[in-house]
């Protein structure tokens, strides 16, 4: 991928970031966040936003921002938020609603990458505004209503997914994921997708790429993620 001009106004990391804390908002806000007093969890939810706002109009280079005490102030509330959820907020949220859960541990992992995704993926994609990494195949099963499709269990060594797929994956097999907002496909709640070559076949990786994110990532991926990224910019007004 070509390198393109970094601008914290347009960058849709930094967009991405602000959608996702919106969802967070909304989560906090319907009591739907465990571990933590509703009113405390608003309100710092309120200040990371606020900074993160900041961060999108500073019109700082990339360097500044990653050292300014603007992203210092970012980290340090989100990792005051995430301690406050406790070990096991996403056990206990799964237990009452698996698409909340899903939903939470997205937009927490979102935020919490952004600074490594700032650094590592290209400038101006809109692929780069979410988690891209080879993950191995634990587990395949068919799906439970639909014949064509399959559920796989699938791990980065970080995090296990769910993932629904018409692709013909093995166990143990490393492909490319990129993970994704839950989508409900046919009773099941799906955590991302298998990225796809400029000939629709999987990206594979050999098995120490599991958890690795590729420095280069083909356009391919862009015209499969990046656009659906766009579009839920797109609908929230922040593009």
């Amino acid at each position: 991928m070509p390198q393109r001009r970094f601008d914290t106004a347009s960058d849709p990391r930094i967009a991405f970031a602000i959608w996702s804390l919106g969802k967070l908002e909304e989560l906090a806000r319907a009591g739907k966040i465990p571990g933590a007093r509703k009113e405390d969890v608003v309100k710092l939810l309120e200040r990371l936003g606020s900074v993160l706002l900041k961060i999108r109009t500073s019109g700082y280079s990339k360097p500044a921002l990653l050292s300014s005490q603007l992203f210092h102030s970012y980290n340090s509330l989100l990792s005051t938020l995430i301690s406050r959820l406790g070990e096991r907020w996403f056990a206990i949220a799964k237990r009452k609603d698996e698409k909340t859960a899903k939903l939470l541990r997205f937009v927490l992992f979102n935020l919490r990458t952004l600074g490594t995704r700032l650094k590592k993926l290209p400038d101006g994609y809109f692929a780069s505004a979410t988690k891209i990494r080879f993950v191995r195949v634990m587990d395949v099963k068919p799906h439970p209503r639909d014949p064509k499709l399959k559920v796989y269990t699938v791990t980065d060594w970080e995090m296990i997914y769910d993932v629904v797929s018409d692709l013909d994956l093995k166990k143990g097999d490393v492909v490319l994921f990129a993970h994704m907002p839950p989508q409900h496909i046919g009773c099941v709640w799906s955590e991302g997708e298998f990225l796809l070559d400029e000939n629709g076949e999987p990206i594979r990786g050999l098995p120490e790429d599991v958890g690795v994110t590729p420095q280069e990532i083909p356009e391919s991926v862009e015209k499969q993620i990046g656009t659906k990224i766009k579009r839920l910019l797109e609908e929230a007004f922040l593009i």
